[in-house]
This record gives structure tokens, C-alpha cells and sequence, in this order.
């Protein structure tokens, strides 16, 4: 059930600082919707790794530690995926 829970918390961190675009979005929305899914399951699985990677130094986690290690896992994956992805345009 913790894995659940990171994947959710990795997926929520793939949008990390991103997420909040002041004014209205482009119409039609130039990126397209499987890039979104794309970038979500990459932060899933970033914030999978990261508390399977983090877990023996974290111990006997609360919910709060496992939120805060999937959630920035997320960020790292999701950011590094995109770099990648900006690197091959």
C-alpha cells in the first residue's frame, strides 16, 4: 500500500513548480495529452525508486516521510525525463 502511495505522490510531483501557469492556456493545447500520461508514469515510478532507494534510511516511515520522498522523487525523474526529451528536440 506505501508503493501505491509513492506512485500517487511521484505522479503528483511530475507537475512540481510547473503546475500553477498564470493566464489562460492555448487553444488547441499545443502539447499533446499522452506526454501528460507519459510524464505521470515516469514520476510514478521516481517516486517508487525513491522510497525503495531511500526506505533503509528512512526506517520505520510515517505516512509524511513517504509522501515527502515519493513526491520529490517524482520531481527528479520527472525533471530529468523532460531534459532528456527537450536534449532530442
Amino acid at each position: 500500500m506505501s508503493m501505491l502511495f509513492a506512485a500517487m505522490m511521484g505522479w503528483c510531483g511530475t507537475k512540481w513548480p510547473g503546475w500553477w501557469r498564470p493566464g489562460p492556456k492555448p487553444d488547441p493545447d499545443p502539447e499533446p495529452w499522452w506526454r501528460e500520461v507519459l510524464s505521470g508514469v515516469i514520476g510514478a515510478l521516481g517516486g517508487i525508486g525513491s522510497v525503495i532507494v531511500f526506505g533503509p534510511m528512512l526506517g520505520d516511515a510515517t505516512l509524511v516521510e513517504t509522501a515527502i520522498a515519493g513526491f520529490f522523487g517524482g520531481v527528479f525523474l520527472g525533471s530529468a525525463a523532460n531534459a532528456a526529451m527537450g536534449m532530442t528536440r
